[in-house]
């Protein structure tokens, strides 16, 4: 077992350890009431999960926290899973509304989420009522013990939406079928 110590928070590198973490939006901002960011979010952990090569086996995106349930491979550990995921959406989503300035790539700009965002954000807000995208420092992590934690952990992620009041059909949840490409199955 590493142990890593980033800002006050001790992290427990385990090999094959699967983790729960909760990661918030500074000041607890509800930006995920804004469906389009709940989208971008999305494409932003697809592509961190093709790139960082972890198990995803259950996630929820609530108004203004997220939760995740991973076992990173071997090349990669929860910090920097974590560090990927978080700076690469706080740039997109910044870009996105208008704050941070990007170069261009020509034509090929639609093949990147967050360009195809920005035009639908702009049609919807001419002017962005929005402060600028930043999450909390850090994040929360626990390590799942057994199968009956993983369990426990699993229902908590699928109930969250209703534990938040969030309305009935609240599609940023793992069990949603459209999402299913996300997901893999505990061996």
């Amino acid at each position: 077992m590493k142990k890593h110590f980033r800002n006050w928070q001790p992290r427990f590198y385990i090999q094959d350890g699967i983790y729960f973490v909760t990661f918030y939006i500074k000041n607890r901002y509800p930006f995920f009431k804004e469906l389009l960011f709940c989208d971008l979010f999305l494409e932003n952990l697809k592509l961190c999960k093709k790139i960082k090569q972890f198990k995803l086996y259950g996630w929820v995106i609530c108004y203004d926290h997220i939760h995740l349930l991973l076992e990173p491979s071997d090349e990669w550990n929860i910090s920097n899973i974590m560090h990927f995921l978080k700076r690469n959406f706080s740039r997109n989503i910044n870009i996105v509304m208008g704050y941070s300035e990007f170069s261009k790539i020509g034509e090929s700009a639609d093949n990147y989420p967050h360009f195809r965002v920005r035009k639908q954000f702009f049609q919807k807000y001419p002017k962005t009522p929005f402060p600028t995208f930043q999450w909390q420092k850090s994040y929360y992590d626990h390590i799942i013990r057994d199968e009956s934690d993983f369990d426990n952990h699993i229902q908590y992620i699928q109930h969250n939406p209703i534990k938040h009041n969030l309305s009935d059909n609240w599609r940023y949840v793992f069990t949603n079928p459209e999402y299913m490409d996300l997901i893999d199955c505990l061996e």
